[in-house]
């Protein structure tokens, strides 16, 4: 007996320790998965709390209002773009596919007499075609996205010049209800209501969740995986309710941004559709040899992506009160490539969520905000939005790497 406890102390002295590099590693490789927006959440605050002191207007109800606002067209085109940067593709045409489908919209709605639920019907499957022909041209004939995409946003371009009227070159949307939509906000009630359905839709949720690894004798603990959630969504919907209300209440606009970003992020992490994409993005080949329809859902994400940025533009478009060639500004694709990838959105494939879309566009959305604020020159400005999606770009190339070295 004391030579097997004697062999088994050398045994476990023997064994290599977890050494401070190993302890990084580890740390490091959660960052870049399960723990990918902290990092963009604690940048959020220090943004947030710096501008609050610079200009004390920053975090006053009325400025977050518009702040809110001022993302929503960001944040959709991010979150459509998402799907398409989810499996290591790009698509530069969203700005033009989405001013196109804007340019349709509007001349259905103002010209030519469609009401408007018919007009905004038509200009989502134009930009859900326009995406489409994208994937089908990079799928099946092996083009280089970068290039297609870069190619298909000049075409459209010239497009929505050709649509627009030759003598004012601009598709009013005064009085029109495209051009109101932005200026609907909820009363507190229909606020209130709809966070009670948020929440019982969420508690349905990690029920679901709970009871699934309770069948596969995962560890899991009700208080923090059903109780915990509830109660923190349930307090930050309140605080959010509470501050916008005392101002007009909350956006419809925002209303609606939450609502898609909260549907997406069941279908990409509670169906099928959702995994086979992330699989695609970390190794198409494997995918393919499990059984994934490949070429399928690379169309399907570029035909998403043209429907969100269809919808985006007509957003956009609201909001300005009307269609003209600035509609197709590339400012609009460089901030929703930004929100993405600072968001959480790898552009290597295979990792992400949809709230990066919001997060990402809060960060984008906040800097510019808060540097008209403190009345910073454009040079600035541009400058450090250049800054901190370098810094992005950096932060998600070596998080990638941790943790394809950690696989």
């Amino acid at each position: 007996m004391s030579k097997q406890l004697s062999a088994l102390t050398t045994f476990a002295n023997s064994a290599p320790q977890e050494t401070p590099k190993m302890k990084l590693d580890a740390v490091l490789g959660a960052l870049a998965t399960r723990y990918r927006m902290l990092p963009v959440l604690l940048a959020l605050v220090l943004i947030w709390a710096y501008f609050a002191w610079a200009n004390p207007l920053f975090l006053s109800p009325r400025n977050l209002s518009n702040l809110s606002l001022q993302i929503v067209t960001t944040g959709i085109v991010a979150l459509g773009l998402m799907f398409v940067l989810v499996i290591g593709e790009i698509d530069l045409s969203v700005v033009a596919t989405g001013a196109v489908s804007a340019a349709i919209t509007a001349g259905m709605a103002v010209n030519q007499g469609f009401d408007t639920v018919t007009a905004v019907a038509v200009g989502l499957l134009i930009g859900a075609a326009i995406g489409c022909v994208q994937g089908l041209v990079i799928t099946y004939f092996r083009a280089p996205a970068f290039i297609v995409t870069l190619g298909t946003s000049l075409i459209l371009q010239g497009l929505l010049l050709d649509l627009l009227p030759a003598s004012s070159n601009l598709i009013s949307l005064v009085g029109q209800p495209l051009g109101k939509v932005a200026t609907v906000y909820l009363p507190v009630p229909v606020s209130v209501a709809l966070l009670a359905v948020v929440i019982a839709l969420g508690l349905i949720f990690s029920l679901q969740s709970y009871a699934a690894k309770k069948r596969n004798a995962l560890p899991a603990s009700f208080l923090w995986s059903v109780v915990a959630p509830a109660v923190a969504l349930a307090i930050v919907g309140t605080v959010v309710i509470a501050v916008f209300s005392s101002y007009r209440g909350v956006p419809l606009l925002v209303a609606f941004l939450l609502g898609l970003l909260g549907f997406f992020a069941y279908v990409t992490t509670q169906t099928r559709f959702g995994v086979y994409l992330y699989a695609i993005g970390a190794n198409a080949e494997a995918a393919r040899r499990a059984g994934i329809s490949v070429k399928f859902l690379r169309v399907t994400a570029f035909t998403l992506t043209g429907v969100f940025a269809a919808l985006g533009g007509m957003i956009a478009a609201g909001r300005v009160l009307g269609v003209s060639p600035d509609s197709a500004d590339t400012t609009l694709l460089l901030e929703a490539i930004a929100a993405a990838v600072i968001g959480g959105v790898s552009l290597f494939g295979g990792r992400g969520s949809v709230w990066a879309a919001l997060t990402g566009a809060l960060v984008i959305g906040s800097v510019s905000n808060g540097m008209l604020l403190i009345n910073a020159s454009t040079q600035t400005r541009l400058e450090v939005q250049g800054a901190i999606l370098t810094l992005a770009v950096i932060l998600d190339a070596y998080l990638s790497r941790k943790a394809n070295s950690g696989r």
